[in-house]
């Protein structure tokens, strides 16, 4: 089973930590990242010569769908490199094909782009609550930025011992909110995320040391029992991931985001907020009983010792995709 995987704006190493054996092409690069390049072994291609179906088996595609949908969030410089992408599709005859779709909003790709070369697409903002084609699925494991989020699962995640450990009794939060709010349009519908709205109300109850280097923000954030992830525009955000891997018990605002996980596991409802309201309560309440915050951090520590690591998430693409 050859690989090869185009990463076409260069926003998420996270395939190629998955996939070592695999190629890994990029049209232009976007950040200097050559200390996880070094770490991963990862040598760019910027040569899509080699890319045909002769070389390769199977083609992995990592692209924000949205950034070609005209309107003002459309890109030019993403549409040239989506048609390049295309042109290497609908030249050769792949034996499977799959987009990674990273893109912040919840829409369905296929409404998007309709190939039939294309046999399915991975999902990261996958909304429980719409219908999807089936060849649509969940996966909230990749992003866009410096790092990737399997990058930060397998380089950020803690011992148990420390995931455990007794830690300061505070909510850590920080981060710049610089406007009121976020309005989204798009396919007629209105995303909204009021980070500011729900800071000004809760900010009493949280501990805020400002600005941080970013080793800095990492140990604030492992030292503190609680740690409040707000809606960003997409989800999952970077700073879930962060939580998630840090010990810190995640106070959560409530969201659609379906992940994948087996036998109906999710992290605990304890832990996950409405309103300011409910916010407060579940501070006051897991401050006030332990054996319920006990119950409530070794839940989380399991399911992310469970499924965020490179072994489970690599087995979860190949279970959709046939042998070939």
């Amino acid at each position: 089973m050859k690989i090869a995987i185009i990463d076409g704006i260069n926003q998420d190493i996270g395939l190629k930590i998955l996939f070592p054996e695999a190629d890994y092409y990029i049209n232009n690069a976007q950040f200097d990242r050559s200390y996880s390049y070094n770490m991963f072994n990862i040598i760019p291609i910027t040569d899509w010569n080699m890319i045909n179906d002769i070389n390769y088996d199977i083609l992995f595609v990592l692209f924000p769908f949205y950034d070609i949908v005209p309107c003002h969030y459309y890109n030019q410089h993403c549409k040239d490199v989506f048609d390049k992408i295309m042109k290497v599709i609908d030249n050769n005859n792949f034996k499977f094909v799959a987009f990674f779709d990273n893109y912040d909003f919840d829409y369905d790709p296929n409404t998007i782009i309709n190939n039939p070369k294309i046999n399915i697409f991975f999902k990261r903002n996958y909304n429980k609550t719409k219908v999807y084609k089936e060849n649509t699925i969940p996966f909230p494991f990749i992003m866009f930025g410096e790092k990737s989020l399997i990058e930060k699962c397998e380089t950020e995640l803690v011992s148990k011992e420390e995931y455990l450990k007794k830690k300061n009794s505070r909510c850590f939060f920080t981060g710049c909110i610089t406007s009121d709010y976020v309005d989204y349009n798009y396919n007629d519908e209105l995303v909204k995320r009021d980070r500011k709205y729900f800071y000004d109300r809760i900010h009493g109850y949280l501990y805020n040391p400002g600005y941080l280097h970013y080793g800095n923000y990492i140990d604030e954030m492992r030292n503190s029992k609680f740690s409040l992830d707000l809606l960003g525009v997409g989800d999952p955000n970077k700073r879930t991931f962060e939580i998630l891997l840090s010990g810190s018990l995640m106070i959560m605002q409530y969201n659609h985001l379906l992940w994948p996980f087996e036998n109906n596991e999710s992290f605990s409802e304890e832990t996950i907020f409405k309103d300011e309201e409910d916010f407060i309560n579940i501070i006051n309440k897991l401050e006030n009983d332990n054996e319920l915050y006990l119950k409530c951090i070794e839940n989380q520590y399991t399911i992310v010792k469970k499924y965020f690591n490179k072994d489970w998430i690599r087995n979860y693409i190949l279970l959709h995709i046939p042998q070939v």
